[in-house]
């Protein structure tokens, strides 16, 4: 039953029983044609020797024009030979002695059927007679006498034995093609069952491990290529496994990490209200009371710093999923490639490869991701030589695929400009708190045709860069607050309100530089002012 409901045995099985019957049908009707002439060539011999003989025999009779001799030896030949209904003297004059059973007369015209004086060669055709009533093997003999024409012999042959002969003769055919049919089919059944036997069972456990039971292999061994296949496809699937459960690890890694950081900042929330509350004891001395406030900012610093970092992780745990989507479909795409290519028979080993190939490039990009990520939350308190657009860049990578999944279009517009100085780690994550709040607007508000526009260029010994967006710009009033801490106009499950403070803290107050916002026609634009090497 798994054979038989199996399209790609179907499939097999109609090519090879309409292959094996076309032939065997077009030799049947050659061989029926090739025996129909055989048969009609024996009457046509057989015929012709009687012809031959009875124009031996009156041969006088018929120079001399002797009727009544013609009649008689005409009449004789009928009794002897049964299967001969009709002789017909055709003279070349135009009169005609036409002798059937015990029966002869005399015509001075024959029917149509009869007139073959334009030919000098003998001819037959089955045709139907008027005289006899029936269809006849009709034979006509031109009369050359001494080099001279005399006229023709007209043989009415019986077709009894012909329809006899070709009643058995299309028996013997009925036969052999109802056997040929039974015999077709049995050996087509054997020929696709052998050829799709391999491919049902792969399928079949393709099937079993797309449901997740990826411990499953395939059990097909063979040295031809449908067994290298199965090879192929029990080492992909252990590495898709192995890729799965590094993953997981990864994912539960990530967790621990999370929970360990927010256990950390209450600790460190819980500490700071401690001393809070002490430094409100201390007022005897103004100078320490000025140094502990200076340490009381830095930890709320410390502590704000953090609080990005974990919501920028919420955010790239939400970047991750939509910068792997397309790879993961493109490794699913020509996994299934594949096996349909396998399943309709269009399978080649250089398709084979090249899918494989993408597999393991895109494998590889989705680790290169990982490593991209990883390096983006390494902490880097080294100010340092750093390029603009290079760290753009690390941010769009990040950023960049939940952007593409909204449809949000990003347009670089990028002048010359050198090297600046500061922290290139804290420079990436302002970009991208800046470019995540324009993608968090252009979405909320359902902009047509969202834009952001990114532009980088040299002005008074800086490196400046601008991002702009098109998401109608931020209300008059709220413009002068939004790098305040904690203030937001988002819904408190979106937002922190600490994204662009710690945007315009890592700028101005780390790196010396400038971050700016104001209204435009159709939106906002940020600029970020870097000093130069």
């Amino acid at each position: 039953m798994l054979i038989r409901s199996n399209k790609i045995f179907i499939k097999i099985f109609v090519t090879m029983f309409i292959s094996i019957m076309f032939f065997t049908t077009i030799y049947s009707i050659y061989t029926l044609s090739k025996q129909k002439s055989q048969i009609l060539k024996a009457l046509d011999t057989q015929a012709s020797n009687m012809s031959k003989m009875l124009i031996y025999i009156s041969s006088d009779a018929i120079i001399l024009n002797d009727g009544s001799i013609i009649v008689e030896v005409f009449d004789k030949f009928l009794n002897q030979n049964s299967m001969v209904e009709e002789l017909i003297l055709s003279r070349y004059s135009g009169d005609s002695y036409v002798v059937r059973d015990n029966n002869w007369s005399y015509e001075e015209k024959l029917h149509e059927i009869y007139d073959n004086k334009n030919s000098n060669e003998s001819s037959y055709k089955i045709v139907y007679s008027e005289n006899l009533k029936k269809d006849v093997f009709l034979y006509n003999y031109p009369i050359f006498l001494s080099n001279t024409k005399w006229g023709e012999l007209h043989m009415s042959l019986s077709l009894a034995e012909y329809n006899s002969n070709l009643k058995n003769m299309y028996l013997e055919f009925i036969a052999f093609f109802i056997f040929s049919v039974l015999t077709i089919i049995i050996v087509s059944y054997l020929i696709a069952k052998k050829l799709s036997m391999p491919v049902i069972k792969l399928n079949k456990v393709a099937k079993k491990i797309k449901k997740g039971n990826l411990e499953l292999r395939s059990d097909y061994k063979s040295n031809d290529e449908l067994g290298e296949l199965s090879t192929s496809f029990n080492e992909m699937i252990a590495t898709i496994e192995r890729s799965q459960k590094a993953l997981h690890k990864s994912r539960e890694d990530l967790e621990i990490k999370v929970k360990d950081r927010t256990l950390e900042l209450y600790e460190t929330n819980k500490e700071l209200e401690d001393k809070t509350k002490a430094l409100e004891e201390l007022n005897r001395s103004l100078d320490s009371r000025i140094k502990e406030e200076l340490k009381k900012r830095e930890k709320q610093e410390e502590l704000m710093i953090q609080q990005s970092r974990l919501a920028a992780m919420g955010e790239m745990i939400a970047n991750i999923s939509h910068q792997w989507r397309q790879p993961l479909s493109a490794i699913t795409t020509s996994a299934s490639g594949i096996r349909l290519e396998k399943e309709f028979g269009m399978s080649d080993d250089e398709r084979e490869l090249d899918k494989l190939d993408t597999i393991v490039k895109t494998s590889n990009y989705l680790s290169k991701t990982i490593d991209d990520f990883s390096n983006f939350f390494r902490p880097n308190k080294t100010k340092q030589e750093f390029d603009i657009e290079i760290e753009l860049d690390r941010a769009l990578t990040l950023v960049g695929a939940s952007l593409k999944f909204n449809y949000i279009e990003v347009k670089k517009e990028f002048e010359k400009c050198g090297k600046v100085y500061g922290l290139p780690n804290e420079f990436s994550q302002a970009v991208m708190n800046i470019l995540t709040n324009a993608k968090d607007i252009l979405v909320e508000r359902k902009i047509d045709n969202p834009l952001v526009t990114i532009r980088i260029y040299e002005e008074d010994n800086c490196g400046v860069l601008e991002i702009e967006d098109s998401g109608g710009g931020i209300d008059t009033e709220v413009l002068p607050k939004i790098f305040e801490p904690y203030y937001t106009t988002k819904h408190q499950s979106q937002g922190t309100g600490i994204g662009l403070y710690m945007s315009k803290v890592i700028v101005e107050q780390n790196m010396q530089g400038k971050l700016t916002a104001k209204n435009i026609n159709d939106g906002v634009i940020f600029t970020i002012k870097i000093p130069m090497v």
